[in-house]
């Protein structure tokens, strides 16, 4: 339990690190349009991959890696980047569904018509029926 909070953290930790990168920030904000357009979600994982290996292939991240020395040394690994990516891929992806559907909401009851005007109450008789 001890080492799932562990990871847990090293994942927040790395995350934060991606994030004062500028490329993390556009991982996120692409997720979010993914989700907001409804593309499948098949695609998280996938883009997940692809702006993992882009981080550890083509990014520095010598200038924010004295922030935090356990998350740098675990941002080394590749393969460590791949999950961290898929995890800030997921949340966007999530938001960006969330954020859709609550603008369509809005939109309906924009558009909803007045609620018709209500009938005034029947005068009930003795029996508690209105039938007269």
């Amino acid at each position: 339990m001890i080492k799932l909070v562990r990871f847990v953290g090293l994942i927040m930790q790395s995350i934060l690190i991606e994030f004062l990168h500028v490329f993390g920030l556009v991982a996120f904000l692409i997720a979010i349009a993914l989700g907001f357009f409804r593309l499948p979600s098949w695609l998280v994982p996938i883009v997940g991959i692809i702006c993992g290996v882009i981080a550890d292939k083509f990014i520095d991240q010598t200038d924010v890696i004295a922030l935090l020395e356990r998350a740098a040394s675990a941002n080394q690994r590749g393969g460590f980047l791949v999950i961290v990516y898929i995890v800030i891929v997921a949340v966007g992806y999530v938001i960006g569904a969330y954020s859709r559907h609550a603008l369509h909401r809005r939109k309906i009851a924009q558009a909803a018509p007045p609620a018709p005007a209500t009938k005034p109450p029947q005068k009930r008789n003795r029996n508690g029926s209105s039938k007269t």
